[in-house]
This record gives C-alpha cells, sequence and structure tokens, in this order.
C-alpha cells in the first residue's frame, strides 16, 4: 500500500513536472521583448534631414570619456535608432552620415530605466554644428508608461536625509507614502502592501527574502555612496521590471573610472541641539541622544580604460535615551489581585510601580530606556572592459547590524527588551556581450542573504505575553531565528530589428528558509475584575520549534516588444510569466494542516506536499506612449494596464513546517473554569491542539493595474505630469480561524482540535488615485519635485501579499463584512524636495571673481524635503470574553455604536481624548459588534527637513563639504494612533501617547539638528 501511494505521488510529481516543461518549453519559443533594461537606460530617436525626410544609415556613437565606455549603432531604413543597455551616465552622442554636417550632443544624462529620445535634425552643408544638452534636462520619455520616477545622483549625494537612509527617498516618488520612520517597512505605493514592493540591486534580487523589507534598523544593507541612481516605478510597471504589483525599486551601483575619485565623511547629531519629544515631557531630564555616521569611498582604475574598482564603507552608531509610557495596576488594585488569586503573583509583580492615577485600578508608568544600535557596512565592486563588445562585473555589499532598543506593545512600554542582529549580504556578477549593434546579451548571477535574530527579554521569566485591559502587554521571553538565501540566474537578450526593440528575459531564482524559534505563548483575560479573578478568556502554546530548512525553486520570464508603430508613436507589448513553486523541508518534517482537502484529521501527514503550485500565471501588459506632433514633441499622452502576480511573503508559506511541534488554544468558550497557570489544562490535549492550518489549494496573488497619463514640456526645463491610476486585487493574503465554535450547538466542527488559525488567499482590494507632479532635474543649479495624490484605497480586511497588512475578521464567517477604507488608506499625500545652488561663487551669476567676498559668500547651497499627509483609519476594538462572542474568537473584535453619537469628542479631538468614548458601547453576549472597521481617523502629519552646505575647493581637486541639517524644522508634533482599545476605559482610550516615530530616524522625529564634513577627491 505504501509503495502504491509512493508511485501515486512520483506520478503526480512527473505529470506537473510535464506540464510545468510543456510551459517554459512554449514560453522560451514565443518569446521576443522590451524597453530599456531596468538596471540601465537607453537612447532611441528618428534621424531626419532639414526637410523632414528620415535617414537611414546614419552612423551614431554614444560615448564617455571617464570610463571609455562605446557604442556605435547604425539608423534603420526608416531613419530610426536605438542604443538599448547603457550604463547611468553622461555622454556624447554623435550623428555623422555621408554628405551631411556631423551633428555633436555633449552632456547627455542618461538616468535609471528611462529612454531618452533624441530626433536630430542634420544639415547638409555649413560649420560643424554643436548641440549642447545639458547634463539635468529633463527628458520627455516617449517610450515608458509606467507611473514613477529615477533619483538622480544630485538628490543621493546633496538632499538631507534623517539616518541616510536611502529608502527616504523613495517616498518622494509619485504615489508613495511614509506612515513614519522613513525605512524598507515603512513605505508603500499606490494602495499596495509594503510585501508588495520589489527590490533589485544591479538587477538581483535585495529583498529581505523572508518577507519583502528589511530590518527596520538595518540601514545600511546599500549604503547611499553605493547608488549611483534608483528609480521607482510606484505601479504599472513593464514585463521586463514588474516582479510584483507593488513599488518597484531598482538600484544602481556605482563604478571605477579613469580617474581616482573618493570622499571620507561624519555625520554627527547630539541631543543638545535637539527639541523634546512630546512624551518627554513626562521626564525631567531631556534622555540623552548621540549619532554618528561616518566612512568613505575610493574608486579608479586599476588598468586604464579597462578594469576599475570601486570600494565603500559606512559605520552607524547610535544611543537614544527613550521615554516609556505605559500602563500598569494601581498599588490598591495590586494588593487586591494578590489577595483574591495569590497564583498571579509572578504576574502582577512583574509590572512595574506606577505614579499617577488615570483610574483607582490604573497607574502610568514612565520609564527610561535606550535604543542602542550599531551598524558596519562595506562594498566594492570591480569592472572590466574586454572590449568595446564585451564587459563584466563583480559586486559584493556586507552589512552587520546590531540593535537593542524597548520591547514595544501597541506603542506603550513597561521594562522589557528585544535585541536583534542582522546581517544581510548581496552579491552581484554579470557579462554582457554585443554580438552586433543591434543584439546585445547579458548573463548575471547574484547572492542575497538576509538573517534575523530576535531575542525578547521580560519582567516576568514566563513563556507567555499577558493581555490585560487597561494594562501595557506584559511581553513573552521569546527567541526567533530566520536566514534566508537566495541564488539568482538570470539571462536577457536585447534585439533591435527596424522600429521593434524585441527582449527576452528569463531568471531560475533558488530559496532557501531556514527559521526557528523558543516555546512561547499568549494569555488574556477579559476585564480587570475577570483579572483579578484569575478568569483567563483565551491562551494559546507553541513549543519550541527547531530550526528547520524550507527550500524551493522560482522560475520568472519576460516577454516586451517596444514597437515604434510611428516616430511619436510607441507600443509596449509583453507578457510576463511566474512560476513561484511550493516550499518543502529538507529533511521532510513538514506536516500541513487543512480540514478542506485532508479531511476531518485536519494533518495530513509528515512529508505532504505544502500544496499545489500554479503553473498558468501569465500576465499580459501593454500600453502606449503618444507625443502628437501638433504639440512639437512637448506633450505625451500615455496609457497602458497590466496583470500582476506574486508569490506574497515568504514568512505566510511556512505554516506546514510549525506544525512539527504541538500548538495549543484554549478558551473559555469551551473550558468555562480557564485560569493560570495553565498547565493542569493541557494534560488532556483534547480538542486543544491548534495547529496551524494554510489553504493547500491558495491561489497567488493577483493585481490588475490601469492608467491614464499627461506629460507636459515646460519652460525652463520643468515637466508637468497628470495622471490617473486604478488597480484591482483578488487572491490578497487573508487570515483567519476555524473549527471555531458553532454559534447554534456550542461546540466545534472537529471537537478533537481547538480553535486553529488559518491563513489562505481569499481577500481584494480597490484603488483610485490622482496623482500631480511637476519636476525638474539638475539644471543651472536648481532641482525640484513634487507630487500630489488624491487616492482611496478599500478592502476587506487585506491590501496586500504580507501580514503586515492584513488582519483577522471578527466575524471569520462574514469576511465581506470587513469592507472599509483600507489601514493605510491616507486621502492626500504630498511630498516636495528640491537642490538649490545659490547664485554665488566661481561659475555663478555673481561673486565669481576670486576674493575675500567670493570665499565667504561664494558656493552655498540649500536643499529642503516636505512631506504632509492626511490621517489613517482607526479601528475601535474591545476585549471580550470568548464566552460572550458568538463562535468563541475574541480577535479584533469591534464594540457597539451608540446611535446619534458623534466619534468626536464634544470639545474636539485633541490628544487626550481624540475618539469619543461615549459613541460606543459594549455588545450585548452572544451578539458581534456593530461598528465598522476602520470608521475613525487618525491624525495627519506633516514636516519639513532643510540642509544648508558650503562646498569649498582646497585644491584643483581637493574639497571640502559642510552641511547643517535640520530634520522637522518647525518642530510639528509627528503624533501616532490614538489608543483604540474601548476596554481600556476613559484616560486611555482615545489618547494618544505616542508619536509616528519612536526612533531617532526617519521622518516623524522631533526637530533634530545634524552636521556633516566631508572631504572629497
Amino acid at each position: 500500500m505504501k509503495r502504491h501511494s509512493q508511485q501515486i505521488r512520483d506520478i503526480s510529481m512527473l505529470t506537473r513536472a510535464a506540464i510545468f516543461l510543456a510551459w517554459t518549453g512554449i514560453f522560451l519559443c514565443l518569446t521576443v521583448s522590451a524597453n530599456a533594461q531596468v538596471d540601465r537606460s537607453a537612447i532611441s530617436g528618428t534621424v531626419s534631414d532639414a526637410s523632414g525626410r528620415v535617414l537611414p544609415d546614419v552612423i551614431v556613437v554614444v560615448s564617455d570619456d571617464a570610463s571609455g565606455f562605446y557604442r556605435q549603432v547604425i539608423s534603420s531604413a526608416k531613419g530610426t535608432y536605438d542604443v538599448p543597455e547603457l550604463p547611468v551616465g553622461t555622454y556624447t552622442v554623435t550623428f555623422t552620415h555621408s554628405g551631411f554636417e556631423t551633428l555633436r550632443f555633449d552632456q547627455v544624462t542618461q538616468l535609471l530605466g528611462v529612454t531618452r529620445t533624441l530626433n536630430p535634425t542634420l544639415q547638409v552643408a555649413g560649420a560643424k554644428v554643436q548641440v549642447d544638452v545639458s547634463a539635468s534636462e529633463q527628458p520627455l520619455d516617449q517610450t515608458s508608461n509606467t507611473l514613477g520616477t529615477a533619483t538622480e545622483e544630485k538628490q543621493i549625494k546633496e538632499l538631507p536625509l534623517n539616518g541616510r537612509n536611502w529608502a527616504t527617498l523613495t517616498a518622494l516618488a509619485p504615489a508613495a507614502l511614509d506612515t513614519g520612520g522613513s525605512n524598507q517597512r515603512s513605505i508603500r505605493f499606490a494602495g499596495r502592501g509594503r510585501d508588495d514592493n520589489n527590490f533589485t540591486y544591479d538587477g538581483i534580487d535585495a529583498t529581505n527574502i523572508i518577507n519583502q523589507a528589511q530590518q527596520p534598523y538595518v540601514r545600511l544593507a546599500i549604503p547611499l555612496d553605493t547608488i549611483r541612481e534608483f528609480r521607482v516605478d510606484s505601479m504599472l510597471a513593464t514585463a521586463e521590471a514588474g516582479g510584483t504589483a507593488g513599488g518597484q525599486i531598482i538600484v544602481s551601483s556605482p563604478s571605477g573610472t579613469s580617474q581616482y575619485h573618493g570622499d571620507v565623511f561624519e555625520f554627527f547629531r547630539n541631543n543638545i541641539f535637539d527639541a523634546r519629544e512630546p512624551i518627554d515631557n513626562l521626564n525631567p531630564d531631556q534622555p540623552p541622544f548621540h549619532l554618528n555616521q561616518f566612512g568613505g569611498s575610493v574608486g579608479g582604475p586599476i588598468i586604464k580604460d579597462k578594469f576599475f574598482f570601486f570600494a565603500a564603507y559606512e559605520g552607524y552608531r547610535q544611543i537614544l535615551g527613550q521615554t516609556l509610557p505605559g500602563f500598569v495596576p494601581s498599588d490598591a488594585f495590586r494588593a487586591q489581585v494578590l489577595a483574591q488569586s495569590p497564583e498571579l503573583a509572578p504576574v502582577v509583580n512583574a509590572y512595574p510601580h506606577g505614579g499617577a492615577l488615570v483610574s483607582p485600578d490604573i497607574a502610568q508608568f514612565v520609564g527610561n530606556g535606550r535604543q542602542i544600535v550599531n551598524e558596519n557596512s562595506g562594498m566594492f565592486r570591480l569592472d572590466y572592459r574586454f572590449s568595446d563588445k564585451t564587459t563584466a562585473f563583480a559586486r559584493a555589499n556586507i552589512d552587520s547590524a546590531i540593535s537593542t532598543v524597548p520591547l514595544a506593545a501597541s506603542g506603550q512600554y513597561l521594562n522589557g527588551q528585544t535585541q536583534s542582529t542582522s546581517s544581510p549580504v548581496n552579491v552581484a556578477l554579470e557579462l554582457l556581450h554585443m554580438f552586433s549593434p543591434t543584439l546585445l546579451n547579458e548573463v548575471k548571477f547574484g547572492f542575497n542573504r538576509s538573517t534575523a535574530i530576535n531575542t525578547n527579554i521580560n519582567q516576568t521569566g514566563e513563556v507567555y505575553a499577558f493581555n490585560v485591559p487597561g494594562f501595557t502587554q506584559l511581553n513573552n521571553n521569546r527567541i526567533s531565528t530566520g536566514v534566508g538565501n537566495s541564488f539568482s540566474w538570470i539571462d536577457n537578450l536585447t534585439w533591435v530589428k527596424g522600429r521593434h526593440v524585441l527582449k527576452i528575459g528569463a531568471e531560475v531564482r533558488r530559496i532557501q528558509m531556514n527559521q526557528g524559534s523558543t516555546e512561547s505563548g499568549t494569555i488574556s483575560f477579559p476585564s480587570l475584575d475577570a483579572f483579578a479573578a484569575n478568569q483567563v478568556s483565551s491562551a494559546n502554546l507553541t513549543s519550541t520549534q527547531p530550526i528547520n530548512g524550507l527550500r524551493k525553486t522560482q522560475v520568472y520570464g519576460y516577454i516586451q516588444d517596444e514597437f515604434k508603430w510611428r516616430p511619436n508613436f510607441t507600443l509596449n507589448l509583453g507578457a510576463r510569466y511566474s512560476f513561484f513553486g511550493i516550499f518543502s523541508e529538507v529533511q521532510g518534517r513538514g506536516n500541513p494542516f487543512d480540514f478542506a482537502t485532508c479531511g476531518p484529521q485536519g494533518f495530513c501527514g509528515v512529508g505532504a506536499s505544502f500544496g499545489q503550485p500554479n503553473y498558468a500565471d501569465i500576465d499580459p501588459r501593454f500600453g502606449f506612449a503618444w507625443a502628437p506632433d501638433a504639440f512639437k514633441g512637448k506633450t505625451v499622452i500615455r496609457s497602458s494596464f497590466g496583470m500582476y502576480h506574486e508569490d506574497g511573503q515568504l514568512d505566510d508559506q511556512n505554516l506546514p513546517d510549525s506544525n512539527e511541534v504541538l500548538r495549543y488554544s484554549l478558551s473559555s468558550k469551551t473550558i468555562p473554569d480557564l485560569t493560570f497557570p495553565i498547565d493542569p489544562f493541557l494534560v488532556d490535549a483534547t480538542g486543544k491542539i491548534s495547529p496551524r492550518a494554510q489553504d493547500r489549494l491558495r491561489k497567488d496573488t493577483m493585481v490588475m493595474q490601469w492608467g491614464l497619463s499627461v506629460q507636459q514640456a515646460l519652460p525652463q526645463n520643468f515637466v508637468a505630469t497628470v495622471a490617473y491610476a486604478g488597480s484591482r486585487g483578488t487572491h490578497l493574503l487573508t487570515l483567519s480561524e476555524v473549527n471555531v465554535v458553532d454559534a447554534v450547538t456550542g461546540v466545534r466542527p472537529y471537537p478533537n482540535f481547538g480553535q486553529v488559525d488559518w491563513r489562505g488567499n481569499g481577500n481584494n482590494s480597490n484603488y483610485n488615485g490622482l496623482s500631480l507632479s511637476l519636476k525638474r532635474t539638475f539644471a543651472r543649479g536648481l532641482l525640484f519635485s513634487v507630487n500630489y495624490m488624491y487616492s482611496h484605497e478599500i478592502d476587506d480586511g487585506s491590501n496586500g501579499s504580507g501580514d503586515g497588512d492584513s488582519l483577522t475578521a471578527q466575524n471569520v464567517g462574514c469576511q465581506a463584512c470587513e469592507r472599509a477604507s483600507g489601514a493605510f488608506d491616507a486621502r492626500h499625500v504630498v511630498n516636495m524636495n528640491a537642490v538649490y545652488e545659490l547664485p554665488f561663487g566661481a561659475g555663478k551669476p555673481y561673486l565669481n571673481e576670486p576674493g575675500l567676498m567670493r570665499s565667504i559668500f561664494g558656493s552655498w547651497e540649500v536643499n529642503s524635503i516636505v512631506v504632509a499627509r492626511t490621517g489613517f483609519p482607526v479601528n475601535v476594538t474591545v476585549d471580550r470574553n470568548s464566552a460572550d462572542v458568538p463562535d468563541g474568537n475574541t480577535n479584533n473584535q469591534r464594540p457597539d455604536l451608540v446611535p446619534g453619537v458623534s466619534l468626536t469628542p464634544p470639545g474636539g479631538s485633541t490628544i487626550a481624548e481624540w475618539i469619543n468614548p461615549a459613541a460606543f458601547t459594549e455588545p450585548a453576549p452572544g451578539t458581534f459588534g456593530n461598528a465598522p472597521r476602520n470608521l475613525g481617523r487618525g491624525p495627519g502629519a506633516w514636516q519639513l527637513d532643510l540642509g544648508l552646505g558650503k562646498h569649498i575647493p582646497l585644491t584643483e581637486r581637493l574639497r571640502l563639504e559642510f552641511r547643517t541639517e535640520l530634520f522637522n524644522l518647525f518642530n510639528h508634533p509627528q503624533y501616532g494612533q490614538p489608543q483604540a482599545d474601548f476596554s481600556a476605559g476613559p484616560g486611555i482610550f482615545g489618547s494618544i501617547i505616542s508619536s509616528v516615530n519612536s526612533g531617532p530616524v526617519g521622518t516623524g522625529t522631533p526637530r533634530q539638528i545634524q552636521f556633516m564634513l566631508r572631504l572629497a577627491f
């Protein structure tokens, strides 16, 4: 029988493999493709004479003296030409044809992922003509359909960035939203979740693997000095670039040139220059703060015009004192608990003593903690030119971050700590060969590694966290380990054929994920009275999970044709194929649990398949870009549509692996006398085993996107864009519970088990947005960019593919009842940035002659960033005894609304009372609350950052730069969300006790002043 079952499994596996190979073969046979390679740029256009006739056989040469780069192509019979796969940089472009004068464009700046259109007109007679195109003149992209922007080198080097985290700059893209903190985990795009974002570095996977975004304390995985340029496509990415439905963040690294260049720098901050956090007013003394960021870079030739190197290092040292607000038992209530339930002594005594009374039973706690972070990051890159046709590079980034910070619970703190370490690594190898001026191939290998080891240190010594309404959570002592590796093999082929730019591309990616954790659990009490009486509402416990190894293989491919139907009308037609695969455990220890596919026993068996892979994720993408002749190339109209499948957060696909060990779920709904300690209730595990269930027939997340935009070139190198974009997400991550209590019978459908966590893909979302942008790339001393977005995102509990953007429904039998504005739906968002060189000094209109006045007032620069948004929705919840909830599930329960009572307090919303507690009441036993999800709105946020710097030339090649940066110049309070647990009671519910950012870097801090000194050559 076993042999027969094995044969069936083998046949099934072979069948799936045959289907997969068939799809792959069909795909590769049909594949043709794209526009500028995502981590490079391109130049294209049409050559004509003075009469307007197109010119074939024009020799087009693109060269860069700094690196010795040289590329030559010839215009087609239609006069069109394309120069694809150009590294980001500044070039000279010449056009030569027999019988015509040579035309040369100097200082042609190529931005990442942008195809510049140059339509030259050659003259028959006369002197040689030279046209200077400013290095920063803003080109209208007449080929791309994406909603996004390139961030140029001037912004990266000059804008005031709090913490020098490059992710801060991604929040300056159209349709970007920073929830506070300005790191990869706080920034979302166009209504999608953070795990919908995709990060690549030189075309190589640069995600955190286990989930997309890097750990929040990892700021230097890609230091600023190791970025030449990066691009953000907020939505509507092409078949080549769009690996997910969220923002595509594409980063390119710098290389050495024919001259040696480099710098050393130091950024310094101290609390004596800074304003206080609003919460610091609870402390008599301002908490200390010291931050130093330092490092340097150097690059140059090893063999002139052939072999180059670039290396960089950056260090980060932070000590930040932090005021810790929380809520604890009053002395009187503490005594009551000890007298009434002495077995709770280790719990109640773990709460620190408080000060001022919030109520007779609750006191406010004010503690002092420290955030200590040390990080070191290094990067090395080698470039080699075998010939004008063949180039190669190798790059490696290594980072190590150690963080010790207070342990938070819903914006509140006690005396717990969490210690975290992470050591990301990213490696890229590339070989590019040009077979002919119209045929190029690029081969890459990439390695990406992320690690995260987190240790919670609490005051109870218990493996349990304790939830008591009104008190700050006592966290558990838990150690978790996560290591992710990805290995990528990539090939891209570009073929220019007449009016077509065709590309075929494929990637095979091998994923390794190793995770484990120590024993941990949570015990919840429904009220203060229940806590005093030791009446537990619910409890769960997970045994120690050994470190297991999960493996899977992903395959991607794309086809795309950038077809110049007319010189001013480009069609982008393409498709992307994704095979995400299914995890398996290296030693076969995984044990999937799914009532739907494995029957009443739930467990599918050790070594059983985690699920059914999807082989048919084919995503068509098409659009057009039209520059009407009537507007003389100054206006571009674009529209596009695309489908996007994605794998989602890998950490949501490991549930069968965790079923190697026992997990318990206990509820007063089925155990009326449930008390602490819960160990006696675990002796008989019947009805208490609670595995983690995963839908083995889950579908991959799918998002449809569409958009229309009009871009207009304005005087003074400004470009304005008006865009509409919409999307619909289906099969989004769904967090839920199964085997809940039947409200009619009072028993669970499968009585051998308790309530079971379940994950699948059943949620939906909808997004519509209007984007207005005005941009000027750096030219004649000024760079400027401003973006405004009006949008609305609606979902039924999830707006993405990761658990950071999903929550369990109040009534798991009615997911549609959760439909509401998404958790991060900010209706109005504005971001602006500018770099302005004052018009004084060498090469400027004023004070350009040597002398004292030029030395003092010359070469000054002012830089600024402004961000603003309206408030996020607030989801008001209530703590309930599981016996009072119809199905016994106490997750995310909501109160009843009091008819006719406004959510706004009578005197208006204040920090002490943002939400009116009189608007809510406890639901009656046996009913669900009728308050909708996300019915309130929290405070908005805005801030202005300003930098003032001076460049001081020391010698012809050596210069010194001094800069002062002021973050949140006007010290505008950046308040977080109000306390939304109605059960916390008056004085706590509705109050705001935290800022949007409790750390020292990113947006949302109080005013801080930073000084910088840089020596460059």
